[in-house]
């Protein structure tokens, strides 16, 4: 598996911290591990999600001469891909995709794909990104946001990546916030536990709260341990 799609049970659980964190920790295992991300919406100039990835990574920004490697659709409307695509009188083309990850996979030893919002999410009235992951023959990882509600969104999400024939590496959860005081009383560590018996599926850690997510590689160093238990990039 020379590829892995860092895909979420929704937008704003935490991939693009997941995915950075991964790949930082991949680099400081000699693993030659590079990130993508196939469509960034809401975008003004140096895609944003890359700029966490190599902050995270230790880089420098991208060159611009790579973005249309690492980030080959970029979009100004913070929407979903197919419709900030279509307010630009432009569509994503599946090919194009598939070319900049050749292109990165040759040259590494992983690539780190970072989905734009949910598993499902459309790029074109008739390409999903799962279905696209699929076809790359890309292994999937999927963040999950621990708050209430989310064992449903979770189960979901690893049926769906099933259903297409992608390995599931597993799932990381991820604490994005701090529990309110409403949160119950061992809920949040129940649900890690609820999802991988009933999806039968390896829970490989969970991302505490950061409040700066430069500190974020010591507290990550032991879900990236988990995950290398299970594969081995290159």
């Amino acid at each position: 598996m020379r590829g892995v799609f860092v895909t979420g049970t929704d937008t704003g659980v935490g991939k693009t911290v997941v995915c950075g964190l991964l790949a930082a920790f991949l680099r400081s295992q000699g693993v030659r591990a590079v990130t993508q991300k196939w469509v960034e919406t809401g975008c003004a100039g140096e895609p944003s999600d890359l700029s966490v990835h190599r902050r995270l990574m230790g880089l420098p920004p991208a060159p611009p001469s790579s973005l249309p490697d690492l980030c080959p659709y970029r979009f100004s409307l913070p929407a979903s891909p197919h419709l900030a695509a279509a307010r630009e009188g432009k569509s994503i083309e599946a090919s194009v995709i598939e070319a900049a990850y050749g292109r990165l996979a040759a040259s590494h030893d992983v690539v780190l794909v970072e989905g734009a919002g949910g598993f499902l999410v459309p790029l074109s009235e008739d390409l999903l990104a799962g279905d696209l992951a699929a076809r790359l023959g890309l292994g999937a990882l999927v963040v999950v946001r621990n708050r209430l509600g989310c064992i449903n969104h979770a189960l979901l999400t690893v049926e769906a990546v099933r259903l297409r024939g992608i390995p599931l590496l597993g799932l990381v959860f991820n604490r994005p916030s701090e529990p309110d005081g409403g949160t119950p009383a061992g809920m949040l560590e129940d649900n890690a536990r609820a999802v991988g018996e009933v999806a039968r599926a390896p829970v490989l850690g969970e991302v505490p709260f950061l409040p700066g997510i430069e500190g974020g590689r010591e507290a990550f160093a032991p879900t990236g341990r988990a995950i290398l238990s299970r594969w081995r990039p290159g």
